[in-house]
Order: C-alpha cells, then sequence, then structure tokens
C-alpha cells in the first residue's frame, strides 16, 4: 500500500499551493542541514492528512492546528507550483557539492532529482487525473479514512472535515475533467466506467463500513468521555452517510455526463506530445535515466532470458504447469505466515525489532476495486501497531500467492523496509520523498526471495516465480508498446494471444484498458525489479572484503540504508558505502528515539 498512499499526496501537491512554500524563509547563508529539515516541515504543511499519517506528535513541527481544505485545481495553481519548483532548485543549487559531507551529498542529489522529476510535468497539466477505478483519489480514499488516526479530538474534528468537504474536491476534480475534455484530453468511456462501478460499489451497502470502523475506534479511544464517544458516534454517522456517501453519489452521476466525450481511447502516445509525457512517466516508474526505446530493449533481453530459463524447467518438469499451479505452499492464516518470516529473516535482512500487525480485510464494497493486500505507512515518529489489508477472496483461492503476497506486504517487504528506513537517523526529509521503483523494486524482489524459507522444491517455487514475471513482462512491454509506440487494440490482442492462446474480446478489451488507464503500473514492480537484480550484481562484484555467507545480508543492509532513491542514484552510492568513508561519516546507523 505504501505506493498507493505516497500517490495520493504526492501526485495532488502538483496541484497544491501549499507545496514547500516555507522553503524560502530562511536566511541566504541558512546552514543545509537547517534547509533540509525545513522541506520537512513544508512538505507535510498541506493538509492534516499528511502530518496524521507521517507524524503521531505533528506539535514537534508546529503543524498540529493545519486547516482542511478541498482540493483545488486550476493552471493558475499548477503555474505557480512550477514557479516554486524552479525557486527550490535555484536556492538548493546555492550549497556547493564539495562543501557537503556524504549523508548531506546523498539529500542534495536526491531533493534535486525529486524536484526535477516533478518539473518535467510542466507542460503537461491536462494529463493528469487524480480520478481512477483502482488507483484513484476516489479509490484509495475510504481505505485513507478508515486508517486516519484518532490520537487527539482535533484529528477527529479534521476526520469529520474530510468527509463534509469531500463532496467539494469532487465538484473541483469534475471542473477539471471538464476542461480537460474541452482541450481534447478527456477519459474514455471504459475508464469512465469503471470510475462509476467503484463509486457505485462504495454506496451500494446498507451500512458503509466507515461507520463501524469509526465506532471501533472511538471506542478504544481513552481520551473521551463516554457523552462523547455518544455524541462523535452520532455525528459521524450523519456525516458518512449524508455527506461522505452523497459524493460518491454525485461523483458517479457526473462521471457519466463525461461519456462520449473523449478523442482518444487508445494510448498516451495518441495525445499531442504523448510520447513525452510517458517518457517522464517510465523514468519516474523504474528509477531509471534510460530512454523508453532502451526501456522496451531491455525488458525483451530479460524475457528471452526468464524464457530459457522456464524452458529448462519445462523439459526437467513435464507436468510443470500442474505442479505449480496446485497448491505448492500449505494453506496457513495470515499470522501464521507473518510470524513464520519474523523467525528466519534476520539472518539475511537488518532487524526491526518486535513489531505488532494487525491484518484487516477489505470491506465487501472496496473489494473489486482495491489490491490483494495492502500494507499503510505508519508515523515516523512512533512506534504503532502497523496494519495490512488483505482481500480475503483472492488468499482463499490460492495459499501461494498468500504467502509471497504477505512477504512483500510485510517482512521482509514493505513493512519491514519503511521500519527499518522510519528508525534510520538520517534526515526526515528522506523518509517522505516517493520513489515507487525503489519499494515495489524491492517488494517484488522479496518475493522471490522468501523461496528458500519454504518447505518447498525451490526449482518449483523458482518456476512458480519465473511464470509470474514472464506474464508481467510482457504486460510491461504491452504497456509501452501501447503508450509508446501506438499499440492498438486489435494488435494488442494478437500480441497476447501469441504467449497466451486464445482470449476473449471482453478479457483483452480489460487488459488494454487497464494498461491505458494506468500506465508504467507494472513497470513500477517489474522493470523495478530487474534493476535492483542489477544493482545487486554490482554490488556483489564490488564487496570484495565482505564474507561471502554474508553478501546477501549487506547488500539488502545497503539498500535499505540509504533509503528511497532511484536505481541510478542508488549505483553511484556502492563504493561509498563499501568504503571506510562510510563507515566514519555516511550514516549515524543508531536507531533515534520515537514516541511510545
Amino acid at each position: 500500500m505504501s505506493k498507493f498512499f505516497k500517490k495520493l499526496f504526492f501526485v495532488l501537491i502538483l496541484f497544491s499551493l501549499s507545496l514547500m512554500t516555507g522553503c524560502f524563509r530562511g536566511e541566504p547563508n541558512q546552514p543545509f542541514d537547517e534547509f533540509i529539515d525545513q522541506m520537512f516541515v513544508d512538505m507535510l504543511s498541506g493538509s492534516p492528512l499528511n502530518t496524521n499519517f507521517f507524524l503521531k506528535d505533528p506539535s514537534q513541527y508546529d503543524l498540529e492546528d493545519i486547516e482542511v481544505r478541498p482540493i483545488e485545481i486550476s493552471y493558475q495553481i499548477h503555474k505557480q507550483s512550477m514557479w516554486q519548483l524552479r525557486s527550490l532548485r535555484n536556492y538548493l543549487l546555492r550549497y556547493k557539492y564539495e562543501n557537503l559531507n556524504p549523508q548531506q551529498k546523498i539529500s542534495r542529489d536526491l531533493l534535486l532529482d525529486y524536484v526535477d522529476g516533478l518539473l518535467s510535468y510542466a507542460d503537461f497539466y491536462y494529463y493528469e487525473t487524480p480520478l481512477g477505478s483502482y488507483r484513484g483519489y476516489n479509490a484509495q480514499l475510504p481505505f485513507i479514512l478508515a486508517e486516519y488516526h484518532f490520537y487527539t479530538k482535533k484529528d477527529i474534528e479534521n476526520y469529520f472535515a474530510y468527509l463534509t468537504t469531500t463532496k467539494t474536491s469532487f465538484e473541483n476534480i469534475i471542473n477539471f475533467e471538464y476542461e480537460k475534455a474541452e482541450k481534447g484530453f478527456g477519459m474514455n468511456d471504459y475508464i469512465i466506467d469503471g470510475i462509476i462501478e467503484q463509486c457505485d460499489n462504495f454506496v451500494s451497502e446498507e451500512e458503509n463500513f466507515l461507520i463501524g470502523v469509526f465506532n471501533t475506534k472511538i471506542d478504544e479511544s481513552d481520551f473521551l468521555t463516554p457523552a462523547e464517544k455518544t455524541s462523535y458516534k452520532s455525528q459521524n454517522q450523519q456525516y458518512v452517510n449524508e455527506d461522505f456517501v452523497g459524493a460518491y453519489r454525485y461523483l458517479s452521476s457526473e462521471m457519466a455526463k463525461l461519456k462520449g466525450k473523449a478523442t482518444n481511447s487508445q494510448g498516451l502516445s495518441h495525445f499531442k506530445d504523448g510520447k513525452a509525457y510517458y517518457q517522464n512517466l517510465f523514468r519516474e516508474a523504474t528509477g531509471s535515466n534510460m530512454s523508453v526505446e532502451d526501456g522496451l530493449s531491455y525488458l525483451e533481453t530479460k524475457l528471452d532470458h526468464e524464457f530459457s530459463q522456464m524452458t529448462a524447467y519445462m523439459n526437467q518438469y513435464p507436468n510443470l504447469y500442474d505442479l505449480i499451479n496446485g497448491d505448492l505452499i500449505a494453506k496457513q492464516t495470515h499470522q501464521q505466515i507473518l510470524n513464520f518470516y519474523l523467525d528466519v529473516y534476520e539472518n539475511d535482512f537488518p532487524g526491526i525489532g518486535n513489531v505488532n500487525v494487525q491484518f484487516k480485510p477489505i470491506h465487501e464494497s472496496l473489494k473489486e476495486n482495491s489490491s490483494p493486500a495492502m500494507y499503510f505507512i505508519s508515523p515516523i515518529d512512533a512506534d504503532v501497531t502497523e496494519v495490512i489489508y488483505y482481500n480475503d477472496t483472492l488468499f482463499n483461492e490460492d495459499p501461494t500467492y498468500a504467502f509471497i503476497t504477505l512477504a512483500h506486504e510485510g517482512v521482509p517487504g514493505h513493512l519491514l523496509q519503511h521500519v527499518h528506513l522510519k528508525n534510520l537517523n538520517i534526515p526526515n526529509l528522506r523518509k517522505l520523498l516517493n520513489y515507487n521503483s525503489y519499494s515495489e523494486g524491492w517488494a517484488t524482489y522479496i518475493e522471490s526471495y522468501v523461496g528458500k524459507y519454504a518447505n518447498v522444491n525451490q526449482d518449483l517455487y523458482d518456476a512458480y516465480q519465473l511464470d509470474r514475471r514472464i506474464t508481467y513482462l510482457i504486460f510491461s512491454i504491452a504497456d509501452i508498446k501501447i503508450n509508446y509506440f501506438s499499440m492498438s487494440l486489435q494488435a494488442f490482442g494478437s500480441y497476447i494471444e501469441e504467449y497466451f492462446g486464445s482470449i476473449s474480446f471482453s478479457a483483452i478489451e480489460s487488459m488494454y484498458y487497464q494498461l491505458v488507464e494506468e500506465p508504467t503500473n507494472y513497470l513500477e514492480y517489474f522493470f523495478s525489479y530487474y534493476q535492483l537484480i542489477d544493482l545487486k550484481e554490482e554490488f556483489k562484484n564490488k564487496a570484495h572484503n565482505v564474507d561471502v555467507s554474508k553478501l546477501d545480508y549487506e547488500f539488502h543492509k545497503f539498500f535499505l540504508d540509504i533509503g528511497p532513491a532511484p536505481f541510478y542514484i542508488l549505483k553511484n552510492q556502492i563504493d561509498p558505502y563499501l568504503s571506510k568513508e562510510f563507515e566514519d561519516n555516511y550514516v549515524n546507523m543508531n536507531y533515534i528515539k520515537r514516541i511510545a
């Protein structure tokens, strides 16, 4: 979930006047570390939603009194945000590289890269959309509000404010979608239908799930009197049923009015400058500085290699697919799987101490428009119960899939990655920067890596993973061909059937429009996975003084110690990390004291 959750905040940064507005409040000769610390505060100052999820105690940064405001979108806001980013970039360049210590150099490189990434979208205002059937603001908001933390009465009041301002946010987004349609960038009907379905599913339940979730959290809030709890429950029921659910009914009806306005129902390359926009998305999704053309060649080479590996397994096991499509790993509960990983991971990964994890089923009204499981990032200043949502329907169908998915979301995947990160004594700003290639590449790598722990034929486990990677490599290549090289629906169908045989038109259409709706989605996982494997090979080749038996551990520690970064910056950190310079100056690995 970290990917979706962070994307919600940082995509909306492009539409927010609050972006980094405080970064010029310091003196011209403000020390670099003070500047970075101020940037952290400014990046969280946009809304209480940001501070509530990233901080348990926002008062330590004077962020406790931020007002809840509806999302506002306008070209003027976009232009002003881009101006602020350019000013920030110029300010950052005042800090000369040679005057910084190794840790500060990483922070400067990362912030410059991050700002340049945002600036690359300056001329693509009408290409953006906050909506989507799966990863959009509308689809993610119910989960976000279900996990809104109630530390104080102010948090409850802010939560209510989000419930009551959602319709205004949707109204502003709808106005933006109409403006886009007038400019020739309207959503195609297939995507609109998906958003309508998400809205209708959400409002269809007799009692919205947010009511029960809220009541439980209120009952657990020991800072409230019984009378206050009763009052808050009553208010919430009204706000959810009338305001929040009403906002989704509104969005559904308004989206229906946008149907038929699209001028392009195919990939991004069919828009003017769509290929340039896709190059930006590609860079962001993969953490690579390759061109899209080189990226396609890279994936095709990987696909050829994976096919040759699979052929070898098929020659060894004539009934291979029967073996790997069965219950390769025995069915276990979520807690059993987590406990298993907690018992075995520390030989290969840095320890994160005792963690409490709560598993929550995805509500029926959200199952059709959510991923199989989601990890919610926890506040970086506190030890709290970690939360993983799961889709019980998908989990019950395939125990092996449940085994690897909980590794992806939990330990040693996203949960370990985030808890290790928040414990590092590195600038807090670095803990906010959103590099999906880093986080999803890691979690996808983990899916394959944990096979060593399973009591299963390792050849069959590797073949199971190979089969999955080949499938998603094919879709990753199709993503590029559709959105950069203008592959049509008909050509996509022929391409897919080359690999998977005869498929119904409705299934092909569904796959095609998923790639149109979420360009580069698969690349975040699988292109990044291969980048991480390449990085690991380079690290091992240079780690001459590391015990061979500890190479995996040391690579994992390197990757996690540097923190979120694109792969070309991670690659540049291998030599300094392996040197005495890193040990002495790079990072103080003592855990920082946090709120209990």
